[in-house]
């Protein structure tokens, strides 16, 4: 049997353990760039022109940082149980699984968001959703 590698250092453990808590929060700001910078790229002039590339881009991109959060963690722990290490008792993997169940919300939010992309036209396949349309096509009441 060779000999295992030797440890690695304990600032590359929290290094490599903070990687979690960066995925999600890269998916998280992701997100909400998307639902706030982002949101109005779909109508213009109250015509719709559907999503536009960099919403596609920034909901695909948030969701893989989300996917790949859980698995990442996944990784670790098989990693360090390789080795001996226990993985459960460092701080940095305790921290990791706490954001990784802060996680699970943003997670939901960004699949939305994705599926959200591909859904029909929310205005019905007229331009402008609501009753301004209606309302400014009614002829104008008589005065008096």
């Amino acid at each position: 049997m060779p000999p295992s590698p030797p440890a690695p250092s304990l600032a590359r453990r929290r290094c490599t353990g903070l990687g979690v808590p960066a995925l999600v929060l890269l998916g998280a700001g992701l997100f909400a760039l998307l639902t706030t910078a982002f949101a109005h790229d779909t109508f213009h002039d109250c015509h719709y022109f559907g999503p536009s590339l960099r919403m596609h881009i920034t909901a695909w991109a948030s969701l893989a940082c989300g996917l790949a959060a859980p698995v990442r963690y996944v990784a670790l722990r098989v990693r360090a149980a390789r080795h001996g290490r226990p993985a459960a008792s460092a701080a940095a993997s305790a921290v990791a699984l706490a954001f990784l169940l802060l996680g699970l919300l943003p997670l939901l939010f960004e699949a939305v968001a994705v599926w959200s992309l591909y859904a029909p036209d929310p205005s019905g396949g007229h331009d402008c959703s609501g009753l301004s349309g209606p309302l400014a096509r009614a002829a104008p009441y008589a005065a008096g």
